[in-house]
């Protein structure tokens, strides 16, 4: 009695599956599709609090006496982008120094800020000190550049131009004809150029020392992931579609099997009788 049930029951899933199997092959030979949902997926948060620091501060004295250019990236998370935004704009002009630049946006469901500021070399580090207070710190990177050389090769090559300058200026005053003046003018025009030139890349590295350049990056926490909210209309539409789907799938696979039952039962019943006569 069980086996019967067992096997009864295994008939009835077996017909299920395939009139859902002829449904889905229903649908796929009309051309329909399902409508797809796009399931949300939670925000990929970056490693937090991760701090590099490219070089250490050296000996203070050994900075006064070289020209050296300091920059500095410091990245801040904070709950409050508008008030942070703000200290970090009125630093400036605590530590003498002045905002060069700043934009606001929005990335999805975050607010960013970068503020690009100009702080005396003295009071870099004492900014950045103060800027880290301001939030949690994702990143920072600090980095020098040592620009003497250059410096003194920019001041010794203009010293030497002023000197033929000088020259040039001594040499007109001595000209005879409005030849040699045109001449010696054309040479000082030349010279005045080069000049001018070298004077603008020496007075570019003054200010760049003098005035360390800090990009502030301010980024709102992410929001806590939240899942879905469930449409109970929706999910009931598509278990409704699911069992008129089945439904359907059973109509299509009796109607198809039907010519063969026609056929296949008489033979059947005349197979069993004929059978049956056999034995007698």
């Amino acid at each position: 009695m069980n086996k019967k049930i067992i096997g009864i029951s295994m008939a009835i899933i077996i017909i299920l599956a395939a009139a859902y199997i002829v449904n889905w092959g229903f649908y796929s030979y009309t051309g329909y599709q399902e409508q797809q949902y796009p399931v949300p997926q939670p925000a990929v948060r970056g490693p937090s609090n991760i701090v590099s620091k490219e070089i250490a501060a050296g000996d203070a004295a050994d900075f006064e006496e070289r020209m050296v250019i300091y920059n500095a990236y410091i990245s801040i998370e904070t709950g409050d982008i508008g008030d942070t935004f703000e200290k970090v704009k009125n630093l400036a002009g605590k530590y003498g120094g002045y905002v060069a630049g700043s934009s606001r946006s929005t990335q999805g469901m975050q607010e960013r800020a970068e503020i690009i500021l100009r702080i005396p070399k003295d009071e870099f580090h004492s900014a950045i000190k103060e800027i880290e207070s301001y939030g949690k710190l994702l990143d920072e990177r600090t980095s020098s550049e040592d620009i003497t050389e250059r410096y003194v090769d920019l001041k010794a090559r203009l010293s030497n131009l002023q000197k033929q300058e000088k020259r040039l200026n001594e040499i007109l005053s001595m000209a005879k004809n409005v030849e040699e003046i045109l001449q010696v003018e054309r040479e000082l025009t030349r010279i005045r150029g080069e000049i001018e030139s070298l004077q603008g890349q020496i007075n570019y590295l003054e200010r760049n020392v003098e005035m360390s350049s800090v990009v502030v990056n301010l980024i709102e926490p992410p929001p806590p992931f939240t899942p879905p909210g469930v449409d109970w209309g929706l999910t009931f539409e598509t278990a409704l579609m699911g069992f008129f789907g089945v439904i359907r799938g059973l109509i299509i696979l009796i109607v198809t099997l039907l010519p063969l039952a026609i056929i296949g039962v008489p033979v059947y019943y005349l197979y069993r009788r004929r059978e049956k006569k056999k034995k007698k």
